[in-house]
């Protein structure tokens, strides 16, 4: 494998980057075509892409947070909790909530 210089690295990260906006682009136009699809015609929802686009999203956050910690590590001049860690636990608990409140109001609909 050819060792990349600087401005081969540059163009791998912006095809990269152009990838990732189309790809991203594509997801959300398929998540509110879909949306759009049940709303107006009343067809079954399908939630495939709305998460694969919250998984990318999530990926790319948690990466960038990763790879910034990583780098001021060593500095003693930015001296910074894990926000990484913090951020991890903050959408786990989110989520946990999120569900735990959807599912109490899918229970109390069948009920009644």
């Amino acid at each position: 494998m050819k060792k990349m210089d600087e401005m081969d690295r540059n163009i791998q990260l912006r095809s990269e980057e152009w990838g990732y906006r189309s790809a991203s682009l594509a997801l959300a136009a398929w998540t509110l075509f879909n949306c759009w699809q049940t709303l107006v015609e009343g067809e079954a929802y399908h939630p495939l892409p709305g998460l694969i686009l919250c998984f990318a999203a999530c990926v790319q956050g948690f990466s960038q947070l990763a790879i910034k910690q990583k780098m001021i590590s060593g500095d003693e001049e930015y001296r910074e909790p894990n926000k990484l860690l913090w951020t991890v636990l903050a959408a786990v608990i989110i989520a946990a909530l999120i569900a735990s409140v959807g599912t109490y109001f899918m229970m109390k609909a069948q009920t009644a």
